[in-house]
C-alpha cells in the first residue's frame, strides 16, 4: 500500500465537509442537475412528494411551486408578510418512518420568520418568488396650492409600502392609492389575466430548518424521502363571518370566495449536487455515521375571549427537551378578514395605553427577575433572541402613543384599498411577535415551561395564543438508515 500524492485531491484530510452549506475549495468540481416532479398524490387538501435515492446532496434551495386557480370576476393576492406560504396550514419532512422535521400552522410561524427579511429583499427578489412585499420606503408630503408655503419640499413625516409601483396621488387632498404590480394579482375578470395567473414558490428550507444549514447527502441513504404538505382550508368563520383563507381581496371585494389549489402547477423543483472525482466515495467512506443537529418546532395555542389573557399562565410543554427559543404571538379572531393586507398572519400589539406583560417560568426558576413589560424592551429581547433586529417599523411591532391621541407613522394612504395606518386591514400593530431565548442551556424538566402571559384592555372577542418552541435534535446516517431524536 503506497501513500497517496501529496497533491492529491482527494487525500483523507483533504476531503471538504461536503453537507455545510458554504464554500469548499475551488479544486473540487461540481456537477448541479435540477429535476422536477409531480407530486406523488396530491387533493385539495393534501399533497405529497417521494424521492427515491437521489444522487448527490439535496441542495436546500430546493423549492415547491404553488397557485390557486382564478375565480371568474374576482381579484385576489396572498398575504404581504407571508406571500404564498399562506397556502401552507402543515408542512413534514420525513425519511423513511423517521419524522425529521414539523410545522403546524405554517403560514402564521412563517410570518415570524417575515419580520427579518430585510426591504432589499422584500423589494427586489421575495415579491417575485413569493410574493412578500413589507418593504418601506419614507412617504413624502404632498404639494398642493393650498399647501405649497407651509410643507417643505423634502418633507417625509410618513412611511409608506414601496414595492416598486408609485401611488395615485389626488392632487386636491395628496391621499395615495396604490396596488400589487400587474403579474402579482390573481386576477379573474379575463380570460388573458386568467392564463397569466401568478405561481410563486417556497424553499424547502423555510419549510423544514434542517435543510437551512445542512445539505441532506441522499446518496447515503436508501430509504425514500417523502414531503407531506396540507393546504390552508378554503374558508373559516373564526371572525364571524365565512372568510376566504387562501387570498386576501380588495377593499371592495368578495370575502367569501373559495380558491381551489391548481393541482397541475403544484411541483417539487429539487436541485442534487455532485462532486468530480472520487470526492464523494471517499467522503462515504470516511463517514460511516453522520450527526446532524439541527431545530425542530412545537407548537401549543390557545384560544379563549379577552378575558383569558388578562392573567395567563400557560404550559407550553418543553418536557425534558433542551429549548432553544420561545416565540410568541396574540391573533385576534376579528381580524382574519379577506379584506385586508395580513390576513389572519396578524400578530397583535396591545393597545396604546395598555402593556403585555410576559416571563419564562421552568426549572423551578423564572427567566427574568421582573416580568417584561415595556414595549421597547420586548422588541430588544426579540432581537437579542434572534440575532436580528425585526425589519418593521415601531407602529407595526406596537402601537405608540394613547388611544385618544395614537402615535402612527403609517401613511393614511391605501394599499389595494386598504389604509396601510389601519388596525384591522392594515398594517399597525400586526407585527408584535415576541421572542425569548432561555439562557442557562439546560434540560428542561418534568414541568415544562409555564409562559406567564398578562395582556389587559384587549378589546373584547376573541382570540389565539400561539407560541412555538425551538428544539434541538440530532440526525444520525448509518449504514444507509436515517434516524433522528430530540437531543
Amino acid at each position: 500500500m503506497t501513500d497517496s500524492a501529496p497533491d492529491d485531491p482527494v487525500t483523507a484530510d483533504r476531503i471538504p465537509d461536503l453537507i455545510q452549506i458554504g464554500a469548499i475549495p475551488s479544486e473540487f468540481g461540481q456537477t448541479l442537475a435540477t429535476d422536477i416532479i409531480d407530486a406523488t398524490t396530491i387533493t385539495q387538501s393534501k399533497a405529497r412528494f417521494t424521492l427515491q435515492r437521489v444522487a448527490g446532496f439535496l441542495h436546500s434551495n430546493s423549492k415547491i411551486t404553488l397557485a390557486v386557480t382564478p375565480k371568474t370576476n374576482t381579484r385576489g393576492y396572498y398575504p404581504l408578510n407571508v406571500g404564498i406560504s399562506n397556502l401552507v396550514k402543515t408542512a413534514t419532512l420525513s425519511i423513511g418512518n423517521q419524522v425529521v422535521c414539523s410545522i403546524d400552522d405554517y403560514s402564521v410561524f412563517h410570518s415570524y420568520a417575515s419580520l427579518f427579511i430585510t426591504n432589499e429583499d422584500n423589494k427586489e427578489r421575495e415579491q417575485f418568488l413569493s410574493q412578500r412585499g413589507i418593504n418601506h420606503a419614507p412617504r413624502y408630503s404632498a404639494r398642493s396650492v393650498a399647501d405649497i408655503t407651509d410643507i417643505p419640499p423634502n418633507s417625509a413625516p410618513k412611511v409608506s409600502l414601496d414595492l416598486g409601483r408609485n401611488p395615485v396621488v389626488n392632487k386636491t387632498s395628496g391621499a395615495g392609492a396604490t396596488e400589487l404590480l400587474p403579474f402579482q394579482e390573481n386576477d379573474g375578470t379575463s380570460a388573458q389575466t386568467i392564463s397569466e395567473a401568478p405561481v410563486y414558490s417556497v424553499y424547502l428550507s423555510d419549510l423544514f430548518p434542517f435543510m437551512k444549514y445542512n445539505q441532506l447527502p441522499t446518496f447515503m441513504i436508501d430509504q425514500e424521502i417523502h414531503i407531506d404538505i396540507t393546504f390552508q382550508d378554503t374558508l373559516s368563520s373564526i371572525s364571524g363571518n365565512s372568510r376566504a383563507l387562501r387570498m386576501l381581496c380588495h377593499s371592495g371585494g368578495t370575502q367569501n370566495v373559495e380558491y381551489d389549489i391548481d393541482t397541475q402547477e403544484c411541483k417539487l423543483i429539487y436541485d442534487s449536487i455532485s462532486y468530480d472525482g472520487e470526492v464523494m466515495q471517499q467522503y462515504a467512506e470516511q463517514n460511516k455515521t453522520l450527526t446532524f443537529s439541527y431545530v425542530d418546532y412545537r407548537l401549543a395555542k390557545r384560544t379563549g375571549d379577552e378575558t383569558a389573557f388578562s392573567n395567563l399562565t400557560f404550559p407550553i410543554g418543553g418536557n425534558g427537551r433542551l429549548v432553544s427559543k420561545v416565540m410568541f404571538a396574540l391573533q385576534p379572531h376579528a381580524s382574519a378578514q379577506a379584506r385586508s393586507l395580513v390576513g389572519q398572519n396578524s400578530a397583535t400589539a396591545p393597545l396604546p395605553d395598555n402593556e403585555l406583560s410576559m416571563n419564562l417560568r421552568y426549572n423551578d426558576r423564572f427567566e427574568f427577575s421582573i416580568d417584561r413589560s415595556n414595549k421597547a424592551l420586548l422588541f430588544h429581547t426579540t432581537q437579542q433572541a434572534e440575532g436580528m433586529v425585526p425589519m418593521v417599523t415601531k407602529d407595526e411591532y406596537s402601537k405608540c402613543g394613547t388611544t385618544a391621541t395614537p402615535r402612527n407613522i403609517l401613511t393614511t394612504d391605501t394599499f389595494e384599498g386598504h389604509a396601510q395606518s389601519s388596525q384591522t386591514a392594515g398594517l399597525y400593530g400586526n407585527f408584535s411577535w415576541v421572542s425569548v431565548k432561555p439562557n442557562r442551556n439546560e434540560r428542561i424538566n418534568n414541568q415544562g415551561i409555564d409562559l406567564i402571559y398578562k395582556n389587559s384592555g384587549l378589546a373584547g372577542g376573541n382570540y389565539t395564543l400561539r407560541t412555538y418552541l425551538e428544539l434541538l435534535k440530532v440526525a444520525t446516517i448509518k449504514d444507509g438508515q436515517f434516524n433522528c431524536y430530540f437531543a
